[in-house]
């Protein structure tokens, strides 16, 4: 092949001098470009389908748990939807901090509903899904927009079109106020109308809290069982243990619980520690 038929956009020619001062015409080398890639951007498409996929399964659940009011009598599928969503709303901001819900809902249940919707859009993040845990712009810019995408669902859950105020009518005239323990009708101060302030403060601050906990823990113990074992069994079932939650959203993406976008368990990781598969050995 000469020269004339190298495609001048994809290759450089380099003159190599011998010792002596020479060209040595048989010893140009032609290095090929790599060839142009299209940026990868932000899956919102996929982002936004895995949300909604989260958004049903919860409220799946609050309806099978409110069967008794979720009827059709009590405006709901969504007749007397304005006006039963505008009465929600105003109960709401008169509410105050406490919905109602136990302890373990608000500060636990939510945080956790806030670090799924994170990783969801981690993962859904070119420029986020490969990294870990460390000090450095990219990490801390990447987990801050996740932050961000963790509030807007939340607020959405709480007070917004397909949330508890529209689909289960917390706070309006068709679902009188109740007692804490969960009976109706309330006859012990003070009643409860299942809206409160509290949700949209935990959700994000515990939920990116409990994020970085996982991202933590992912590194310096899941890595550390990683670089001490073969086992694929025992790798998984520590990734899983140490990130639940990352397996959740990992599931919602169509991946194992214990998948790890910048170290896949099965053809990363592993294939450094078998015979024959290191470098120089057919490995690489």
């Amino acid at each position: 092949m000469t020269r004339d038929r190298i495609d001048a956009r994809t290759a450089t020619s380099l003159r190599v001098v011998t010792s002596d001062g020479r060209d040595d015409e048989q010893s140009d080398a032609f290095i090929a470009s790599p060839p142009s890639r299209r940026e990868e951007h932000f899956h919102w498409g996929r982002a936004l389908f895995e949300s909604f996929t989260f958004l049903a399964i919860e409220q799946a659940y609050v309806v099978k748990d409110d069967y008794r009011w979720v009827v059709v009598e009590n405006g709901v599928p969504f007749n007397h939807y304005w006006r039963d969503y505008k009465q929600s709303l105003s109960t709401w901001i008169h509410s105050g901090w406490d919905d109602g819900d136990p302890v373990l809902y608000s500060y636990v249940g939510h945080p956790v509903q806030g670090a799924l919707t994170e990783y969801i859009q981690i993962q859904n993040d070119p420029k986020g899904r490969d990294l870990e845990l460390s000090n450095t712009k990219a990490y801390w810019h990447s987990r801050l927009k996740a932050l961000a995408w963790n509030a807007v669902y939340s607020t959405q859950w709480n007070i917004g079109p397909l949330s508890e105020l529209t689909v289960e009518k917390y706070g309006t005239s068709a679902r009188q106020p109740w007692n804490k323990d969960g009976s109706w009708p309330c006859t012990h101060k003070p009643c409860v109308t299942g809206v409160g302030q509290v949700d949209l403060v935990t959700t994000p601050v515990g939920g990116f809290a409990w994020q970085l906990t996982e991202d933590f823990l992912d590194k310096e113990i899941a890595r550390r069982v990683e670089g001490a074992t073969q086992n694929h069994f025992l790798v998984d079932l520590t990734r899983c243990a140490l990130n639940p939650i990352r397996g959740g959203a990992n599931i919602l993406h169509g991946k194992s619980p214990w998948y790890r976008a910048s170290r896949d368990a099965r053809k990363i990781y592993f294939m450094h520690h078998f015979p024959g598969n290191t470098p120089g050995h057919g490995g690489e």
